[in-house]
């Protein structure tokens, strides 16, 4: 009859869990990328879709930079905070000025 060891012979292994979160952090680290620069002109035409798209009340694609990455959303804007430069969207998130790279009518 064969004798198996069952979990015993992966106990080695469980040592590596630790390092796998050190090496998952270093990999995540490596894809982060640079914030794009913008031009003066890209920025203002940010700002008129942002205005334009607050008052007609259409639906938006933004993307944005955080922590690394480009994310993107598609919302309407609820409100435009010209002191703390920040867009609040409808589904409660908020963008700062700063963060957005583009926009786009959906």
């Amino acid at each position: 009859m064969n004798k198996d060891r069952g979990i015993i012979k992966w106990m080695p292994f469980e040592s590596l869990t630790p390092s796998k979160k050190i090496i998952d952090c270093i990999l995540n680290e490596k894809e982060k990328i640079e914030k794009p620069t913008l031009s003066l002109e890209q920025q203002q035409e940010i700002e008129e879709k942002l205005i334009i798209a607050f008052y007609v009340q259409e639906k938006i694609t933004i993307k944005f930079y955080q922590n690394g990455t480009i994310k993107s959303v598609i919302s309407f804007i609820k409100f435009l905070d010209a002191t703390y430069k920040k867009i609040v969207l409808q589904n409660k998130r908020t963008i700062l000025f700063n963060q957005i790279i583009e926009i786009s009518f959906s």
